[in-house]
């Protein structure tokens, strides 16, 4: 009677053990299953975003050659420069570029400090021309910086906003914890990872999936509000730029009459103008340098994470 009490005490022992492991096997295919559902899909949000991000990248960079253009359109226009007034100086240090000058000279002295150097004068327009011809390149390509730094900003904008991404990646933090729990009552349930394929499975969700967080989205928006910071920052300079490039281009300094009769103050004016415009072109390239290396990180960082978010959904 004894011994058939034990048998009968290990038979429902078994079969208690029976019951808890398939409860637990089927909580752990359950959990499986709700986790792929949550956990999917999250790669292909994160590829939106890596997407902008290299037409971002694209469009900043044709920004910073534009830059990068205008500044040394900028450089021979400011050295182009340089020539004219030295040019001018020579025709007019006799004081033929003035009519009291003129009227101040004998018949020789006008042959010789005005008609001769008069002869300068074809060389003088050739200069100014190609002065203003610099000028207007500086100021075109300043122009096409502000449309790159401003289709920047909006792509950039749209990037800033990740709550969707977020909670996406938050739910499937959620599910993973889950996944944990059940892992751990399938090894009370003592379930043989070599029998029950699901055992290990769990294992790997919570090992591959886990490496999904949004500390990394959390990273994408402060580097998205960076470039976004830097191409509104690249937008004012091209248009200050824009401005003082064309003033200096303009004619009153392009006109070789108004070019002889500047004043000395007015020469000042003239050669700030220049000088600023070209400050202003150096200035874009720096922010165009700053946007691409925002960029690129951020298609670096997107990369890791569509890696990690592919590795987990192949689980499944």
């Amino acid at each position: 009677m004894r011994k058939l009490l034990c048998i009968v005490l290990s038979l429902t022992s078994i079969s208690a053990f029976a019951d808890d492991l398939s409860t637990a096997i089927n909580s752990a295919e359950q959990i499986c299953e709700a986790t792929r559902i949550v956990c999917s899909g999250i790669a292909d949000e994160i590829s939106k975003v890596a997407n902008i991000s290299k037409a971002n990248t694209a469009v900043t960079a044709v920004g910073t050659v534009a830059a990068g253009g205008a500044l040394i359109a900028g450089i021979k226009k400011s050295q182009e420069e340089q020539e004219i007034e030295k040019l001018i100086d020579k025709i007019c240090a006799s004081g033929g570029c003035t009519a009291a000058g003129v009227n101040a000279m004998t018949s020789n002295q006008f042959l010789t400090n005005v008609l001769q150097p008069m002869a300068q004068i074809a060389e003088l327009e050739k200069k100014i021309e190609q002065s203003k011809k610099l000028g207007n390149w500086r100021t075109g390509l300043m122009a096409g910086t502000i449309g790159t730094n401003l289709a920047s900003a909006i792509m950039s904008g749209i990037n800033i906003n990740q709550s969707d991404l977020i909670q996406h990646i938050s739910a499937c933090n959620d599910m993973i914890k889950s996944v944990s729990v059940v892992e751990q009552e399938l090894k009370r349930a003592g379930a043989n990872p070599a029998e029950y394929p699901v055992v290990k499975k769990l294992d790997n969700i919570k090992t591959w999936c886990s490496e999904i967080n949004t500390a990394d989205v959390d990273k994408i928006e402060k580097r998205m509000k960076g470039v976004l910071g830097t191409s509104v920052a690249g937008t004012a300079i091209g248009i200050v730029g824009v401005g003082t490039s064309a003033a200096a281009n303009s004619n009153k300094y392009m006109d070789v009459q108004n070019k002889m009769n500047l004043s000395a103050t007015e020469k000042d004016k003239e050669h700030a103008l220049n000088t600023t415009a070209n400050i202003m072109a150096g200035a874009n390239v720096a922010t165009g340098a700053v946007e691409t290396g925002l960029n690129i990180s951020l298609i670096k960082l997107t990369k890791k994470m569509i890696e990690s978010a592919q590795r987990c959904e192949e689980i499944f």
